[in-house]
């Protein structure tokens, strides 16, 4: 990995590859000097290190970035509190030094008493706000950045939507104290919502069975989808919905399937289709150039009767293109009930 490409990596990739060039010793005293609060993350990074950065090519790559950004000007940022902290005790001491982030934090309060959302994630403050009144959700969208309210907006659904926007424009702000009265138990119940898990995504659950489903062999998925439909059949549907089957590949596009051929042997292929269906073998072979088509039909012939735990285990392979596909983003398969137009 040169230099250039180096830059594409995490930067927190690039340190945890860093330090573990060093020697023990000197790692371990570059690690105490760094911010306690990338600490664990450098630290989880040494433990999953991007494949890129562990040649030495990489690791002469990082040396350069490091010897060119010590001996470059640089500009200046914004310092956190700690930071701040650390600057003001140098030459003030701790308790000067505590009581200017104070006296900082203590104006910042009163200026923008509902300030600290906006260093909230979006997801949080949405979760803290859905079940307030509109007159409350009016008055705190309006001393936020524009992103977090348009978040939250966008939670809404269209009539909260509107009415919050419309109660925004007639906003009347209550006096200070009444403010940072609100704004303080906004705060407390923040924090309150942070420590707790987030709610779980029902979807991801169907999402799992989806996926096991996928993987399954013999009638798993047939007898599972049975007692679905037996007990609550919108179940099924959204399940259907996150899945991807083999007789689902009938009704692929030229392009999707061409780039999933792309990725599988032809012995492959002559055991998938052992026992298919007419639409899915028909849509496979019509995408495969004629020297491939024949290549696939003479194996498929030669092979004769195969196990089907052998049929099995070339359709997972073929399926498991099919996923890695859907996960790069090159390939969206219709969902159950989606209807397609060309």
């Amino acid at each position: 990995m040169s230099a250039s490409s180096n830059d594409k990596v995490d930067g927190v990739q690039k340190v945890a590859a860093f330090l573990l060039s060093l020697d023990k010793e000197i790692s371990a005293k570059v690690m105490r000097s760094l911010d306690p609060k990338v600490v664990s993350r450098v630290a989880e990074a040494m433990t999953d290190l991007d494949g890129g950065l562990c040649t030495p090519e990489a690791v002469d790559g990082l040396y350069l970035d490091i010897a060119n950004t010590v001996y470059k000007r640089t500009g200046v940022r914004s310092q956190d509190d700690f930071e701040l902290h650390e600057i003001l005790a140098g030459t003030y001491g701790d308790e000067e030094a505590a009581r200017v982030v104070g006296e900082i934090h203590e104006r910042r309060r009163r200026e923008q008493p509902f300030g600290f959302l906006d260093g909230c994630s979006t997801e949080l403050v949405t979760r803290l706000l859905a079940d307030e009144p509109v007159s409350v959700v009016s008055l705190i969208l309006s001393h936020v950045s524009p992103h977090v309210s348009a978040a939250v907006l966008g939670s809404f659904d269209e009539e909260r939507a509107l009415a919050t926007v419309k109660r925004m424009t007639q906003v009347s702000p209550p006096n200070v104290d009444c403010l940072l009265s609100m704004a303080d138990d906004l705060r407390d119940r923040v924090r309150a919502l942070a420590a707790m898990p987030a709610p779980p995504d029902p979807s991801e659950s169907l999402r799992t069975i989806a996926d096991l489903l996928n993987h399954s062999v013999g009638d798993l998925e047939k007898n599972v989808m049975g007692c679905l439909d037996e007990l609550e059949g919108e179940l099924v549907d959204q399940v259907r919905g996150f899945m991807f089957t083999w007789d689902d590949l009938a009704t692929i596009d030229r392009r999707a399937m061409q780039k999933i051929l792309a990725s599988v042997e032809t012995q492959t292929l002559s055991l998938a289709l052992k026992g298919s269906s007419q639409e899915v073998e028909a849509n496979i072979m019509e995408n495969l150039s004629s020297r491939v088509r024949d290549m696939v039909a003479d194996e498929r012939e030669l092979a004769g009767s195969v196990p089907l735990a052998d049929v099995q285990a070339a359709r997972s392979e073929i399926m498991s293109a099919v996923r890695a596909l859907m996960d790069a983003g090159d390939f969206t398969p219709a969902r159950a009930g989606q209807e397609m137009v060309s």
